[in-house]
């Protein structure tokens, strides 16, 4: 952020030779970090086809400010944590973002008006482009390190994005207790790499549109990384048979969360009633993890229900998830952490 202060300091501690500390150098910055985040981003030119994917539909002569340059302007706005395009008055002043925005120096960027109509213009079209582009760029980027990996690991989670105003798609969701877009995301685990996103209503299921966001994401991993294993993890808000269904016919393994009902916790009271007795005995913490085969009605055909049995001084817990991958359930659910 950018400031300007004028103030003199004495400090009393070095009596015999005074120090003065002098703030009135001029427009100084504390952002300098966003430096070698833009030159990495002009090594492997991120933000420039991300930009290439939008849409401009303003009229030439009238643009002070490319679309280049308002995206850079609120990434690394968002980057150096000012979320809120309305902190875009005060930091289009800033030298180091007119910096990374590759504008002159002295030369204001984008206003928040600015910003907002232009946030707002792209169509649904470009959005599905950036998503491409995005996952282009792992592939570019990481394939390597992939292949060498054997593995990807898809990471699925919903995050809250609250709002506060009258944005449109702003709804009350009760699990958060706040108004907020609940926006679906896809990560590769072991990279860290964003692969797709997308921003759904406020109130939103968790699990709502990740099926045809994995539609449009896995067959071009496949294309991309033959002979990887791709594997899916998530938390019990993904627990759908059609996402298993989705799974399961593109060979890929999976480890999701489930929430517990009767019958799961029918199955897990033998081994949770002995753990109890071993821990009055011993006053020593127990864990064990089991596993059985299960069929709802809903379902095609059984799968496989694993589980993680506890017992501490706070009581018994018990954490299921449906998974279709071989071997010991304590491996998967570590899979799940």
């Amino acid at each position: 952020m950018t400031t300007r202060r004028i103030s003199q300091f004495r400090f009393s501690f070095y009596h015999h030779r005074p120090v003065h500390c002098d703030f009135s150098g001029g427009q100084i910055t504390s952002d300098a970090g966003l430096l070698p985040l833009r030159a990495f981003d002009q090594r492997h030119h991120l933000t420039r086809d991300w930009a290439a994917q939008l849409s401009d539909p303003r009229e030439e002569e009238r643009v002070w400010h490319d679309s280049l340059e308002l995206l850079r302007q609120r990434i690394y706005q968002i980057v150096a944590g000012y979320e809120d395009a309305n902190d875009a008055d005060r930091l289009r002043h800033d030298p180091i973002l007119q910096i990374v925005a590759d504008q002159k120096l002295g030369e204001a960027l984008g206003s928040q008006p600015t910003l907002s109509r232009w946030e707002n213009a792209p169509s649904a079209r470009d959005v599905v482009r950036l998503n491409d582009a995005l996952l282009d760029q792992f592939i570019r980027l990481c394939g390597e390190q992939v292949r060498q990996r054997g593995e990807l690991l898809l990471d699925i989670d919903s995050t809250d994005d609250p709002t506060h105003g009258q944005q449109q798609f702003s709804f009350f969701n009760a699990a958060y207790g706040q108004h907020m877009y609940h926006p679906m995301l896809i990560f590769e685990r072991h990279t860290g790499c964003l692969l797709s996103a997308r921003l759904r209503p406020g109130n939103a299921s968790s699990h709502a549109r990740i099926v045809s966001m994995l539609v449009r994401l896995v067959p071009r991993l496949e294309a991309a990384f033959p002979g990887v294993k791709i594997k899916l993890r998530g938390d019990a808000g993904f627990a759908l048979p059609l996402l298993y269904e989705f799974c399961e016919f593109f060979g890929i393994q999976y480890v999701l969360g489930i929430p517990a009902n009767v019958v799961f916790q029918r199955r897990a009271e033998l081994l949770q009633k002995r753990l109890a007795r071993r821990y009055r005995r011993s006053r020593v913490p127990q864990r064990r993890f089991s596993s059985f085969r299960h069929r709802a009605g809903r379902w095609s055909h059984q799968r496989r229900i694993c589980y993680k049995a506890e017992h501490t001084a706070v009581g018994t817990n018990l954490r299921f998830l449906i998974t279709n991958c071989a071997g010991p359930c304590g491996g998967s659910l570590r899979l799940l952490q």
